[in-house]
């Protein structure tokens, strides 16, 4: 792993894997009432998904994975959650393991990627676990919520503060210290909590752990960690291709709920007005138009910014300190720009949108359930703002 590693993947194993994750996608759009009501991704076609090869993107090479580009990934989960907000966030989860596994020590890497190039981890982000340092590692409590992922998880991933005589570890910065702690599925109970508005098939449930040991090997410290792949993704700053994954669900939701009333508006006609098409009407034309211009705005934002950062991660450079933040806060302000061609598309379809079956109202639970996580939080923008008037960031803001 000190070398550089040039990968030789080739557009058509790209192609491959995009093209699989359409045809679950169109299964899952298919079974989309089904999916909600089990709360979960069916196995099968969790199953099928791995099989196409899209969790194993961005594994290196030399750990039996795809290693494609991150641009690549970026469409998957556009495909993805076009056919089903649920099956996007899967795969945005999915596809992250192994900047997330790649941060552990490099023989537990090679030790988990020995068996397969995928490790189903479900994880969480908030701190909300206590991990207390013992001889060989670290006694862990806690309980997470929004511990999003497939069935049958390998491992929970549970972020912690670490607490020494009582009160919290001070980290390098001066901030408490955190720490995930990577912990088998078995020593982690799951509870039934995930009962939402939207996202439903992600099974985003609590997982909860008592007094669990856990390997110092197995935790991964949220100050200090570095990756031990030598593959460009783990050169792109962890927020930004986290971020361009967040961007990426809120695209393909809203490119579906698009070609939702698009299709739509071919045979809609208003309850007090039969003679009239929905689709002739210059009102709605102009809005089509407006906001299918929005959709390529927002998604050129995120090829451009991924484009920068896989260019700077394979030559080993860094992206300026305003790119990283622009990378960074780019999922907030793609989010917000889908939320309007969404919520647009719903009130476009009238009445019957209202129901269960709609996949236009699951389009708008899906993307405003989306809008709550923290990756999104229009909070960045201030400091992104301080960033561009030169102001010192506090070490919380460059977290």
């Amino acid at each position: 792993m000190a070398s550089q590693h040039v990968p030789s993947t080739t557009s058509t194993q790209a192609a491959s894997v995009i093209d699989g994750v359409r045809r679950v996608a169109g299964k899952a759009a298919e079974r989309a009432v089904e999916i909600d009501k089990l709360r979960s991704f069916p196995a099968d076609l969790y199953d099928e998904l791995e099989g196409t090869g899209v969790f194993e993107s961005l594994t290196p090479q030399a750990f039996g994975g795809l290693e494609l580009p991150l641009a690549t990934v970026n469409e998957a989960i556009i495909e993805g959650a076009r056919g089903n907000g649920s099956l996007g966030w899967l795969l945005m989860i999915g596809t992250a393991q192994p900047t997330s596994f790649g941060q552990c020590p490099e023989p537990t890497v090679i030790k988990l990627f020995k068996e397969r190039p995928h490790v189903r981890m479900r994880s969480a982000v908030a701190p909300k676990g206590i991990a207390v340092p013992v001889e060989g590692g670290y006694r862990v409590t806690g309980q997470w919520p929004f511990t999003s992922g497939g069935p049958d998880p390998d491992f929970v991933g549970g972020n912690c503060l670490v607490m020494e005589d009582g009160e919290p570890r001070l980290g390098p910065s001066g901030l408490p210290d955190m720490m995930v702690a990577i912990m088998p599925a078995s020593d982690v109970k799951p509870l039934d909590t995930w009962h939402v508005l939207g996202m439903r098939g992600t099974d985003s449930r609590d997982h909860a752990a008592e007094d669990v040991f856990v390997p110092e090997e197995m935790t991964v410290n949220a100050w200090t960690a570095k990756s031990v792949f030598d593959t460009p993704v783990a050169f792109v700053p962890l927020r930004v291709s986290i971020g361009t994954g967040h961007a990426a669900v809120a695209l393909g939701i809203a490119r579906g709920a698009l070609d939702d009333i698009t299709e739509l508006s071919k045979t809609k006609r208003p309850s007090l007005n039969p003679m009239a098409v929905l689709s002739e009407d210059p009102c709605f034309l102009q809005t089509l138009g407006e906001h299918t211009l929005r959709f390529t705005a927002a998604k050129a934002l995120l090829d451009q910014m991924t484009a920068d950062a896989w260019q700077c991660a394979v030559a080993r450079d860094e992206l300026s300190t305003p790119q990283t933040y622009i990378g960074r806060t780019m999922a907030a302000y793609i989010t917000a720009e889908c939320v309007k061609i969404v919520d647009w598309a719903y009130t476009a379809a009238g009445g019957s949108a209202v129901y269960e079956g709609s996949s236009l109202q699951r389009r708008l639970r899906d993307i405003h359930t989306a809008t709550q996580h923290v990756m999104v939080s229009t909070d960045g923008y201030r400091t992104l703002g301080k960033v561009l008037t030169g102001q010192q960031l506090s070490p919380m803001e460059q977290f």
